[in-house]
């Protein structure tokens, strides 16, 4: 299991020290485009635009409310889809407690106790039919999900710091509100700009990373699994690896995938939870 960590911990000391930054450049953005809506809508007002624009630019920001409308109505929206999200899942997978998978179960307690959460997210296990997967999921404030795929879970007895670094980063995302409604909402904008929706989610992954390292020190090279799978992972060689990561990190078209990516690139991300171990909490991953 892993070692225990002070009580009492401020756990948002972790984050990524741009995850704010892009936060609360999202919600201005969104702001805004609420705003010019508001505006377009007021001052559409007979030949006011067309004067002002003229009429071929005009016409073109008069479609702009349309997609305001639907920013609108996007809380709702979206609520309503996340319990339709948690409902399908649910549905197709198996509830962990005391009589269902009982050591993950109380691996999974333990973590929680760790990270100072008394009322766990419920914790499902389902198929990924060969995929690795997992994902935090909150409907409100009483409905929080963490589903985690087979082929995750199976690696409990030969593996733990995997399956442990995997739940206390979903956790962390629950613990950091990442899943809350309100980000969901300030991320639409954003969304359609693509770098900065990617960014903002990436830094988000970062701090659920370093969430993970805090509550399980020494288990950075967990995340072998998301680079060859539940069938290779034990024969993947940490130094090795790391090497490679110094030596391919900085590559031009890296930087571009890590730009269009949610979650960083292996290389970037193995580096970054490698350099916390060695050198600490200031250590902080490439956004870049």
């Amino acid at each position: 299991m892993c070692a225990d960590h002070h009580p009492r911990n401020d756990f948002t000391r972790y984050r990524h020290r741009w995850e704010m930054p892009l936060i609360w450049v999202s919600a201005v953005v969104t702001v805004a485009t609420v705003l010019l809506g508001l505006a377009i809508i007021a001052v559409d007002q007979g030949t006011v635009l067309n004067d002002a624009l003229g009429e071929d630019s005009a016409t073109l920001l008069r479609e702009f409310p349309g997609y305001f409308y639907i920013l609108l109505i996007a809380p709702v929206a979206i609520y309503a889809y996340r319990f339709y999200v948690a409902a399908q899942s649910r549905a197709n997978a198996i509830l962990v407690g005391p009589r269902q998978f009982p050591e993950l179960f109380a691996t999974y307690q333990e973590l929680g106790r760790r990270l100072e959460m008394p009322h766990l997210p419920r914790l499902y296990v389902i198929n990924g039919n060969g995929v690795v997967n997992a994902f935090a999921l909150e409907c409100n404030r009483r409905h929080n999900y963490v589903v985690i795929h087979a082929e995750i879970a199976m690696l409990l007895s030969t593996a733990p710091d995997v399956v442990e670094f995997v739940l206390a980063h979903e956790l962390g995302h629950h613990k950091l509100r990442h899943v809350s409604l309100w980000r969901a909402v300030i991320a639409i904008v954003p969304g359609a700009t693509v770098v900065l929706g990617q960014a903002t989610t990436r830094a988000q992954e970062y701090s659920a990373d370093r969430i993970a390292l805090a509550v399980c020190p020494g288990t950075a090279n967990a995340t072998r699994l998301l680079a060859v799978g539940p069938w290779m992972e034990s024969g993947v060689a940490p130094d090795a690896w790391l090497e490679q990561c110094q030596a391919e990190h900085r590559e031009f078209w890296v930087r571009i995938s890590q730009a269009m990516s949610s979650h960083a690139v292996m290389v970037k991300r193995y580096k970054a939870l490698r350099e916390i171990e060695r050198d600490g909490f200031s250590a902080q991953g490439e956004m870049f």
